[in-house]
């Protein structure tokens, strides 16, 4: 049995397994993340992670995307303190995931770009569908990645990878993030809720303070939300969107099309996913 809860924009749900979903519920923008989206999503992890009858978390996307990134619509009208307070929301709520101590399963399918895969690398695992789709087109319009991916990518994918990915942009697909060691497990599409349910119930069935002492182990504590990291990030995306170019190559994601984070609205042959 499942029970739900609809926030507007997630969905959190537990079941027998001792499973808590949370569900990024804004598909019309292929669940990107303004802050209200932000704030909501913190709160259903704390509730969960508060809750002694769930073993694991599974983060999901409705839709045609798991996330693509911030809602340029809101941050693309924001400036100074008010974008910095915004970078310094988003970096939060990555580092709460990454903090969280139950282990969270990423269900990755279709776009999973910018801020969307900030959040996938904050994840303690990462489970993909044959059609998702990566990147970290930041630097390729002007800005840099602002809530952990410059700190996170490189552990997982190795340097000389994070560098390509990050500097140029490109996007990945599913076979070449299994191949990198972004992703643990590649499955169809059809069958992605299964798997990382049946992963994260496997998980809960562990003793969970060994989890938590493994999972500290293997990923010290994340950067701190008010040390160097932090105020670089902020300071950072608060000077390259001042660019007029950074202006220009989001122009088309503060309108009415999809935002994707810095990312195309539509697969590079122009057809809509």
């Amino acid at each position: 049995m499942t029970t739900g809860q609809t926030r507007e924009s997630v969905v959190v749900s537990r079941d027998e397994d001792r499973i808590g979903t949370i569900t990024l519920n804004r598909p019309e923008v292929l669940n990107a993340l303004d802050s209200a989206a932000h704030r909501a999503f913190a709160a259903a992890v704390r509730e969960l992670e508060a809750d002694e009858d769930i073993g694991a978390i599974v983060v999901r996307g409705a839709g045609r995307a798991f996330c693509s990134g911030s809602d340029l619509r809101e941050i693309g009208e924001l400036s100074g303190r008010a974008e910095q307070e915004y970078v310094a929301l988003d970096f939060a709520t990555k580092n709460l995931v990454a903090g969280c101590a139950v282990p969270v399963v990423a269900a990755l399918h279709g776009w999973c770009v910018g801020g969307g895969l900030e959040l996938a690398l904050a994840c303690t695992i990462r489970i993909a569908a044959q059609d998702a789709t990566f990147a970290l087109p930041e630097v390729s319009l002007g800005s840099l990645p602002g809530s952990g991916g410059l700190q996170r990518l490189a552990p997982v994918v190795g340097l000389g990878v994070a560098t390509d990915w990050i500097l140029t942009g490109r996007t990945v697909d599913a076979s070449e993030a299994l191949a990198r060691g972004l992703v643990t497990r590649v499955v169809a599409d059809e069958e992605l809720d299964r798997a990382a349910h049946s992963l994260a119930a496997e998980l809960a069935t562990r003793n969970s303070l060994a989890l938590r002492l493994a999972m500290v182990a293997l990923r010290p504590e994340p950067p701190s939300e008010r040390g160097l990291v932090a105020a670089f990030q902020a300071l950072a995306g608060d000077a390259t969107h001042r660019d007029p170019r950074y202006a220009a190559a989001t122009r088309p994601f503060r309108g009415d099309q999809e935002p994707v984070d810095g990312s195309r609205a539509a697969p590079p042959d122009g057809r809509q996913r």
